[in-house]
């Protein structure tokens, strides 16, 4: 499909506004004529950041995730506030979830998290050259202590099913990506 070939958006109408996202009704209409109504989740974008220790190991969370109702071992993640630069929203979640700082922060890649419904895109970066400076926890977060794990760890337990978190499992993938040519 060219771009001349795109549906064309006839309407849209915001149905709900929250704090961090907003949803709307799309009509769209196709060259052939055909009309669809689209939903889309509206997002202002988001960072996920592997903290990476002096030996290696990955700095992880454990976070209590509403919407599946359990704890899930992630990397620390964040949405943007209106303005912030995804590296600078990288810098003061670090800070938030885990208690250090980077010295240093490298862009891995992004990805569209779930493009069927949602505008959400994930830049991912690399955090090394930690320091202690901690930032207090955003209110409604509930984050246990970090957890370090190594490479190889955080390997078996994406293979075993113990994490989940698909922004984890990008991270880990982009991360061999750009690593595994190195070596």
């Amino acid at each position: 499909m060219t771009k001349d070939e795109l549906p064309i958006t006839k309407s849209s109408h915001e149905k709900f506004r929250g704090g961090k996202f907003s949803v709307s009704v799309d009509q769209v209409s196709f060259q052939d004529g055909i009309e669809v109504t689209r939903e889309v989740v509206h997002h202002p974008g988001a960072v996920a950041i592997i903290c990476q220790d002096s030996d290696g190991r990955w700095i992880l969370v454990r976070q209590y995730r509403h919407s599946v109702g359990q704890m899930l071992t992630e990397i620390p993640a964040g949405t943007r506030e209106t303005g912030e630069s995804a590296i600078t929203t990288a810098a003061r979640e670090i800070r938030e979830e885990t208690g250090y700082s980077a010295g240093r922060l490298e862009h891995l890649g992004g990805t569209w998290m779930a493009p069927g419904w949602c505008t959400e895109w994930i830049d991912f970066f690399l955090a090394t050259e930690l320091t202690y400076a901690p930032l207090p926890q955003d209110l409604g977060e509930r984050i246990q202590p970090p957890i370090y794990m190594s490479v190889e760890e955080i390997k078996e337990q994406i293979r075993s099913g113990v994490i989940v978190d698909a922004k984890t499992i990008v991270a880990y993938n982009l991360y061999f990506l750009k690593y595994e040519a190195l070596s």
